[in-house]
């Protein structure tokens, strides 16, 4: 447990995400107490196990900046004492790239790359890396369009819940699913009033979209056709490949998708198993085959690092094989322990080494005709890692790219969505989330129309 005494709840929350991602058997496990008094300066008491610190850092006026003091303190103090190896300095944020991309737009390459080793503590080597991935970025994101938008759909349904998974996801059920459909048609049709272009990208996500069946599917993608235009890239995330099948990959080709994901999420039939997921290898590769042969020219597959009873080599062998098939997009995701999932509740801790994983999968897929070209985080990754999508050249997601770096809005529907409209002049981001269950997205979805009204009226898409 991690326990700290301080009265701004700002300053408490960023001191316990740094500490929880450098120290994450200390969330729920041991304990570290962390006594902070303000005066001239901020007085830090720290004690874990055999160690005792007490550090002063200066205060200032403006508590972002005193927020980055403090952990720059913190850092210096205890890095010898990390859990993990630590490339990430004290940086504790989802979207690393969003802030590189930010640097750039206010300085030069030069400068960007002092504040990162000096201001944020990067090394080197990450630094020339999340440069790399910001500039490719750049080719999607720039120039910015304000008026530029592009749309998400949540499919909340799955065949069964995976160990890992903390979303709200329903397991299918056919009466459940027509009634969600139709309030959700219902959502696109009363707000497509506000748009007069296309979206630049579309994707539906989940969940599992493709578990509601080929019709409903369909319904859903005609709507969006036939009152928002037709985009440049739209994604249907396949994800299980036990959803997926001949009659619903014709009616995805025939629909204009140009984009799917097939996710195993691992190679390994013992761990597929382990995790719920009610399919075998051998779906896996039917399915791809399957997509290939129909016509699907850009497929993005998913993988795990870290799932349970998987070894470093178990992590290899299911890359390889997934490079060896030759999808155009690779994502690779550590593994994140959230509140909500089984994992979670069983306190699952990884002693497989992630970062010897991460490593190895930023070489070989480089070295197999891959490149980054986005990269998040999350709370509670395993071994302080990070998501990774990879792509061959040319095959990048415009839509996760996009939505990774809020430099567009990002129109949400369904249940759990969230909007977001980015306002560049301002370079802010506000968001209107939608209801995070099944009721109340049914029954009181005017009260969220009702809040993104107000933002609409702000532009012109």
């Amino acid at each position: 447990m991690i326990r700290i005494k301080h009265d701004n709840q700002n300053v408490k929350k960023e001191i316990f995400e740094f500490l929880r991602i450098k120290f994450p058997s200390y969330e729920r496990n041991n304990l570290m107490d962390v006594d902070i008094k303000v005066s001239d300066n901020y007085k830090i008491n720290i004690k874990f196990k055999e160690f005792s610190k007490f550090i002063v850092v200066r205060k200032v006026n403006d508590l972002k900046l005193q927020k980055i003091l403090i952990k720059q303190e913190l850092y210096k103090a205890l890095s010898p004492y990390f859990e993990n190896k630590d490339e990430w300095g004290i940086l504790t944020g989802v979207r690393p790239i969003k802030l590189i991309l930010q640097l750039l737009e206010d300085n030069d390459e030069f400068k960007t790359k002092l504040i990162l080793r000096e201001k944020y503590l990067l090394n080197d080597d990450l630094i020339k890396y999340l440069l790399d991935i910001a500039k490719r970025e750049s080719k999607i994101i720039y120039p910015i369009d304000r008026d530029s938008y592009s749309i998400y759909i949540h499919i909340p349904f799955c065949p069964s819940k995976c160990s890992y998974c903390s979303f709200q996801t329903l397991i299918y059920n056919s009466e459940i699913s027509k009634i969600y459909v139709t309030e959700l048609i219902e959502e696109l049709k009363r707000e497509s009033i506000f748009f007069t272009k296309p979206p630049k990208t579309v994707y539906i996500g989940g969940g599992t979209p493709t578990s509601i069946g080929v019709k409903l599917l369909r319904n859903i993608i005609d709507t969006v056709g036939s009152y928002y235009g037709v985009s440049e890239e739209f994604t249907v995330e396949c994800g299980r490949p036990d959803t997926i099948n001949e009659e619903m990959l014709l009616m995805l080709k025939e629909m204009g998708i140009n984009r799917i994901s097939i996710n195993p999420q691992s190679m390994n039939e013992c761990t597929l198993k382990n995790m719920g997921r009610n399919h075998s290898m051998e779906d896996i590769y039917r399915a791809y085959e399957l997509s290939r042969k129909i016509g699907f020219f850009c497929i993005n597959m998913d993988l795990i690092l870290g799932l349970p009873g998987e070894s470093l080599e178990d992590n290899r062998t299911s890359l390889n094989k997934i490079i060896k098939l030759g999808p155009e997009n690779i994502t690779v995701h550590t593994l994140s322990v959230k509140n909500g999932s089984k994992l979670f509740d069983e306190k699952y801790m990884n002693n497989v080494s992630i970062n010897r994983a991460i490593e190895y999968t930023k070489n070989i897929t480089l070295n197999s005709g891959y490149f980054p070209y986005y990269l998040y985080r999350q709370k509670r990754m395993l071994g302080s890692g990070e998501n990774i999508g990879y792509c061959k050249e040319g095959f990048e997601s415009m839509y996760n790219i996009l939505m990774m770096e809020e430099k567009q809005s990002i129109i949400g529907f369904g249940m759990s969505s969230s909007s977001k409209f980015f306002y560049p002049e301002l370079k802010k981001v506000e968001s209107v989330m939608n209801f995070r269950n099944m009721k109340d997205y049914v029954e009181r979805n005017s009260e969220i129309y009702s809040k993104k009204i107000k933002q609409y009226k702000n532009f012109n898409f």
